[in-house]
């Protein structure tokens, strides 16, 4: 079954900027209350490579289309659609668990964040290959 291109690229956006803004005021909250001590700057250096290149991807798909000529709208295989949303609402929620779960470790904060790459950078290759594919992809209607 296909399913509007446009309308799946919002609400993939809408779930990233949601997701992404949830896990910055963790941080962000953290930081402010000094979980990380002199060392947020580890802290934000470990969340920016974490997001920042989906939602780059991401804004730069919605800007293009939106200064595009393009009039008729793509469709796309639901199951394209599905499978790039449920890989980055997995992602997501895996990002925000590590950042919740660090004072049930025995690591110190930012020695959790950094072992977290063992986990967190296969899902986001897997994650960006599927959005990359998603976002480019479509047939006209």
């Amino acid at each position: 079954m296909k399913v509007s291109l446009r309308k799946c690229k919002k609400q993939i956006a809408i779930l990233w900027f949601a997701g992404a803004g949830v896990v910055f005021f963790l941080v962000l909250f953290q930081t402010l209350f000094g979980h990380y001590g002199a060392k947020a700057d580890d802290a934000w250096s470990w969340f920016l490579p974490t997001v920042m290149p989906t939602l780059s991807l991401i804004v730069g798909v919605l800007v293009s289309d939106a200064i595009g000529k393009q009039k008729r709208d793509k469709v796309v295989d639901r199951f394209f659609y599905r499978l790039s949303f449920i890989l980055s609402l997995s992602y997501l929620i895996l990002v925000a668990f590590t950042i919740l779960m660090q004072p049930f470790s025995s690591l110190y904060p930012l020695q959790f964040l950094k072992q977290s790459h063992l986990w967190l950078g296969p899902f986001q290759g897997l994650v960006t290959a599927s959005l990359g594919a998603f976002f480019v992809r479509g047939e006209e209607s």
